[in-house]
């Protein structure tokens, strides 16, 4: 159709929904939970991926590797041609059934094509929805399949609030990964002094919660078949990986690390990993940690056509001068069961996990043996109506040392410490989507139900609830309006400061409370877009406004522009003090090439008193071998005087071998 194209940008990995787009989803092992996504821009931009949890969530695209395309336009169409190496994907050479779907998105037209067809409430990337590839002859084994991946950096960095207030120049530092494949389906990673300081930095957040908030992965090494190491659902992963190498946002150097995952065959697939860290005594920051090893195995076997049962074992052992430290360990066992049923309108999970650590202790002279945790949910998501019902039970002496658990510790401001809330807790959502024939340029509007319910195992009483009710609208062109109403019930354990600027403390007890929020997101296939929520309503035992809104310019295909404000104005009753809390996130970001990018992230935030400035220029000089030039800067929000400020120059070079 002619028309200029929607284009995001001209860097890799583009976001597929909002692109117009041509892509490819591959199942080579035919088991319906993992595969491989390669989908290409009319610019000629490359997008791969990972297919994860059978494409519920859409495809990982942290995951990089070596494939080809050329793209040629002409004044009604465009044509690409792709080429996939088999040394690029996972496969089992005995296998001579594949899955494989296509799809397309014309954004001018508002339309998203799939060759296989795919119902509209699941996402694209589903793997439910395949047809069969069949070989007459299956694939070969690739032959010899390893990539050398080393990288060199230097930088410079000072540190205002450390003793010494000289800068620092890093001395020059390498290491390397390496990719290899052990078989067509089997794959070892190996990492030697990994360096992640390409990664961007972290999103910041107004934290209005009493718990510690979730931020993703986004280091590379760990991304590759994550989804054989993620257990748990919503708030709840007895393994998370950012608690390897990462301490209280201070960096642990690890020394080396290897993963071997992948199929063993149609039905079984397998996780090792292993990492060694290096121990840290900063009389800077007061940070003291001592080495540590992290262990995981884990194995998983299909059941029927889309289902699989998972067991795993996880240890955490510290280390004093190359010695195990007998008295510093956490170890995890546990088992996980998903269902999802053929048409993908039904998802079950039951998951059981259980913990063993060095300070579980005594208590009277009694061992600690309430360690355990269990997780169940029963989802349905048809059409129209669709649902979940879920639990949750965390026991008194339960600690993912080496996980996230978000809602089983709460914190005391008045001590400074933070103290276990075991639970059982509730979940249950409801909705309804209506197709309306007569009101135009709607997709669907929907009504849905939500609550959740705490109860204290030790109190034997309910703790806590939250009850939403939403009523929202798709327009055609993806733009979508909502309107919740909410009630809170939070109860405290102990004194608080909620907003971390209080000027007196929550007390412990029960606090109820309803508030309002209308919310707006506009069609991303304008070069102006963005997004509107507000609420105003109760908050403890206060009133809040907030404002929140993000605008996004794409200038095509050179760059993108964007302003997000997080604006809350909480009023307190006398003594407590009133917060205005302020957060200001400008990006820019230009790609004057398809090998040449720079980005430009600022972070005001009056919250953490802290406005950062993260600029990076990367230039893709060879296939997947890049040149990085990274530069940080924290100062105080309040006066701007400096904290710290880093730069670091990195390059790394795939080589195959």
């Amino acid at each position: 159709m002619p028309g200029e194209y929607v284009v995001q940008s001209l860097k890799r990995d583009f976001s597929f929904p909002i692109t117009d787009a041509f892509g490819i989803f591959l199942d080579p092992m035919n088991n319906r939970t993992a595969g491989f996504s390669f989908a290409v821009s009319p610019a000629g931009v490359q997008r791969e991926g990972l297919v994860q949890n059978a494409g519920q969530y859409g495809v990982t695209t942290s995951w990089d590797n070596k494939w080809f395309s050329e793209v040629k336009n002409y004044d009604d169409k465009w044509v690409v041609e792709i080429a996939i190496p088999f040394k690029t994907i996972r496969y089992d050479d005995s296998q001579t059934t594949w899955g494989i779907n296509f799809a397309r998105n014309d954004l001018k037209r508002l339309e998203t094509s799939t060759w296989v067809p795919v119902p509209t409430q699941y996402n694209v990337a589903s793997l439910g929805f395949l047809a069969a590839l069949k070989w007459d002859a299956p694939p070969k084994k690739a032959g010899t399949n390893i990539a050398f991946i080393p990288y060199v950096s230097v930088g410079a960095n000072k540190d205002y609030e450390a003793t010494d207030d000289a800068a620092k120049i890093t001395r020059p530092n390498a290491g390397f990964d390496a990719k290899i494949a052990l078989n067509s389906s089997l794959n070892l990673d190996l990492t030697v002094n990994p360096d992640f300081s390409q990664v961007e930095v972290d999103r910041q957040v107004t934290n209005l919660e009493r718990y510690s908030i979730f931020f993703p992965e986004r280091r590379n090494f760990f991304l590759e078949n994550s989804d054989l190491f993620r257990f748990g659902i919503g708030p709840m992963r007895p393994f998370f990986s950012r608690r390897i190498g990462l301490s209280s946002g201070s960096l642990i150097p690890i020394i080396a690390g290897a993963r071997l995952t992948g199929n063993l065959n149609e039905n079984w697939r397998l996780g090792a990993m292993s990492i060694q860290t290096e121990g840290v005594n900063n009389e800077d920051n007061g940070l003291q940690v001592q080495s540590q090893n992290y262990a995981l195995a884990t194995l998983q076997r299909k059941l029927w056509n889309r289902s699989y049962v998972t067991a795993y074992m996880l240890n955490r052992q510290a280390f004093d001068d190359f010695k195990m430290d007998k008295d510093d360990y956490h170890r995890m066992i546990g088992g996980e069961f998903v269902y999802r049923s053929a048409d993908n309108k039904w998802l079950n999970y039951v998951q059981y996990h259980q913990s063993s650590s060095n300070y579980d202790g005594t208590k009277n002279g009694e061992e600690l043996m309430d360690k355990n945790a269990i997780i169940g949910s029963i989802e349905y998501n048809g059409r129209n109506l669709f649902g979940t019902i879920s639990m949750e039970y965390m026991a008194a002496d339960y600690r993912p040392d080496v996980g996230y658990a978000q809602e089983l510790f709460q914190r005391n401001d008045e001590l400074g410490t933070t103290s276990s809330v075991p639970f059982f807790a509730s979940l249950h959502y409801l909705g309804y989507r209506f197709y309306p024939e007569k009101i135009k340029n709607m997709r669907y509007w929907g009504v849905t139900y939500t609550q959740k319910l705490y109860a204290d195992t030790k109190l034997s009483k309910l703790i806590d609830r939250w009850t939403d009710y939403n009523i929202g609208a798709v327009f055609t062109d993806n733009s979508q309006i909502d309107f919740y109403i909410t009630n809170y019930a939070p109860r405290l354990f102990f004194p608080t400061n909620i907003t971390f600027g209080m000027d007196s403390l929550l007390q412990p007890g029960t606090y109820k409370y309803t508030n309002a929020q209308l919310a707006y997101t506009s069609s991303k296939r304008y070069k102006l877009y963005g997004s509107l929520k507000t609420t105003y309503g109760g908050f403890y035992n206060g009133t809040i406004f907030s404002l929140n809104t993000e605008l996004t310019y794409r200038l095509q295909p050179l760059g993108n522009f964007s302003l997000s404000v997080d604006y809350n104005n909480i009023d307190f009753p006398d003594g407590y003090g009133d917060s205005q809390l302020l957060l200001i996130g400008p990006r820019l970001e230009f790609t004057f090439t398809k090998s040449l990018f720079f980005t430009t992230f600022l972070q005001f935030n009056t919250q953490s008193d802290n406005f950062n400035i993260n600029s990076r220029l990367q230039w893709r000089f060879a296939p997947m071998s890049d040149v990085f030039l990274v530069f940080t800067d924290n100062m105080y929000a309040s006066d701007f005087s400096q904290k710290n400020w880093g730069i670091v120059l990195k390059a790394s070079y795939w080589l195959a071998l």
